[in-house]
């Protein structure tokens, strides 16, 4: 589906491989395999060809026919010359399967994703993926359902929040010393031991806005 709709805007806006490749610095074999099919772009890409071809990337994606979605009713498909508007939104991964803010959940490289579409802000340019919150640990900061961006990390500050692995088991914790920490005193701090295996996936940046 991908490939068929690319394709399209290649031959709509009259471009071709070489051209696209000197204006947006993608190799002419990248731009080949994702015409064949062979290959999928990945989520920074995606955003790279809604900005260039000025459409959603739901469109890309074969999500929808309206390719004006987000162009407020512009014309979808903008000359090269036009790839320096504002892009009005970004396509970040989203993992379906939350993690926790209360006693654990599964999270994993083989956690299903989707890339969805969100407004594009300050806050959204810096985040790698997006999480749902389960759980009611974290309030008052974050509350059950709450979608929070994370910016890829190995490790966080003392004090600061992030998705941690911990024995297979994700959650959205502030960093204690030895401990992981919830924000509703209801809940105990998850004590830390050298038994334990446990990774930062990430930082919080803060939820998603779609006021």
């Amino acid at each position: 589906m991908f490939s068929d709709i690319f394709k399209q805007l290649l031959q709509n806006n009259n471009v071709t491989a070489y051209q696209m490749s000197k204006d947006t610095g993608i190799s002419e074999s990248l731009i080949s395999n994702w015409k064949s099919g062979r290959q999928l772009p990945k989520y920074d890409s995606l955003n790279t060809l809604a900005d260039y071809f000025g459409v959603s990337g739901d469109f890309l994606l074969g999500r929808t026919n309206d390719s004006e979605k987000n162009i407020e009713g512009e014309s979808a498909f903008k000359s090269p010359e036009i790839t320096q508007q504002t892009q009005k939104t970004i396509i970040i991964p989203f993992y379906r399967i939350p993690a926790s803010a209360g006693t654990g959940s599964w999270l994993s490289d083989e956690t299903p994703v989707e890339y969805t579409n969100v407004p594009k802000t300050e806050k959204t340019s810096a985040a790698d993926f997006m999480l749902e919150v389960r759980g009611d640990s974290m309030q008052p900061k974050f509350s059950d359902g709450d979608r929070v961006l994370v910016k890829s990390s190995e490790s966080i500050y003392e004090g600061e929040i992030g998705v941690f692995i911990l024995n297979n088991e994700s959650y959205i914790k502030k960093m204690g010393r030895n401990e992981l920490i919830s924000l509703n005193p209801a809940y105990n701090p998850i004590k830390l031991t050298e038994y334990d295996d446990i990774r930062c996936a990430g930082k919080v940046l803060g939820t998603l806005d779609l006021q």
